[in-house]
């Protein structure tokens, strides 16, 4: 029987916890005890000032809930974008300049900044998406190679920092958690209402989901594509903007706490949804952290186990989907 849409994502989480159990034998360790010190150091209280890894949780799921929604976008809008990571590149590319270089008030030029930084992102997405919708040209190559092209096109602020009076304050002491979180999740809100509650956010899904029901519908299916790809871009971008103010406080073209492809693993897991990719962020941003304060630090299980633990969530998740694929495969031979 297959599962439920909902319960998908709960299993393929449970499942791929369990087999990474197999993996940790090879190193000698307890499992469970790895397991323990895994997420006592992701999502725990512990210490003697009863430091929660929560808060610094939250912290490294806020990129990822933006990028998420990046994903999540391209993917509604029928694209398969890998370029998130470029697109942040640009966001906080443009983000250092125009906050280290606009006079007027702090708040003007965070406000500017992030905006500039949205734009950023958002024109290096429709980019591809437009040369997808007119021209047939595979989204996954350019937004490939855009990811490579940020990096050359921010090289002039790659040693900038951000300006003591526009950074983030940490909202709770010996923490990078700021206001930024509540942007994301502001953000993700907007986002369901943008594309679940207005006509043009149904333009978007209906591109991706059946582009001849737009052409009949009198819908521009390729501009919703374009508009959608813009979106996304945005999204990213606006992440970036957010980690340089807030964590990194200068520019940066690595960001630390996400990979490259965390926004895809989240929107995935969160059923291209934006509560579930809220839910997954944070879940994959505990996990990221306690791979490092917990499995690197306190035991001899490598970190990077947890990326391959997080890969077999990954498989799992989309293993429906597969085989529905071989089984469509199937009928069309066998007719």
């Amino acid at each position: 029987m297959k599962p439920a849409p909902v319960l998908q994502p709960f299993l393929a989480v449970i499942l791929g916890m369990g087999l990474g159990l197999l993996l940790v034998l090879p190193t000698g360790e307890n499992p469970f005890e790895a397991y323990r010190l895994w997420l006592t150091a992701g999502f725990g209280c512990v210490g003697s000032g009863g430091f929660c890894a929560i808060w610094t949780a939250l912290q490294y799921a806020t990129p990822m809930v933006l990028s998420g929604l990046a994903a999540m976008v391209a993917f509604r809008s029928g694209m398969i974008s890998i370029g998130q990571f470029g697109q942040m590149v640009c966001g906080a590319g443009m983000t250092t300049f125009l906050v280290s270089t606009l006079p007027g008030e702090p708040w003007l030029r965070i406000s500017l900044g992030l905006l500039g930084g949205i734009m950023a992102g958002g024109i290096w997405s429709a980019i591809p998406g437009a040369l997808r919708a007119y021209l047939n040209i595979n989204e996954v190559i350019t937004t490939l190679i855009f990811n490579t092209l940020a990096l050359a096109a921010t090289g002039r602020v790659s040693f900038w920092r951000i300006p003591t009076e526009v950074r983030f304050t940490p909202l709770i002491p010996t923490t990078k958690l700021t206001v930024a979180f509540f942007v994301a999740v502001g953000t993700a809100v907007l986002t369901y209402l943008y594309l679940w509650r207005r006509g043009a956010g149904l333009e978007i899904r209906m591109a991706g989901q059946a582009s001849l029901f737009t052409k009949f519908a009198g819908m521009n299916a390729r501009w919703a594509v374009v508009r959608g790809m813009f979106i996304s871009g945005g999204l990213a971008g606006l992440a970036g903007g957010l980690e340089v103010l807030a964590v990194h406080h200068r520019f940066v073209s690595s960001f630390s706490t996400i990979d490259q492809f965390d926004g895809i693993i989240v929107s995935l897991l969160g059923q291209l949804h934006p509560l579930g990719i809220l839910f997954s962020s944070f879940l994959l941003g505990g996990l990221r952290l306690g791979s490092l304060n917990g499995l690197q630090l306190q035991t001899a299980v490598p970190r990077q186990l947890s990326n391959i633990i997080i890969g077999l969530m990954m498989i799992l998740m989309v293993m429906p989907t597969i085989i529905q694929w071989l089984k469509v495969g199937t009928v069309k031979k066998g007719a």
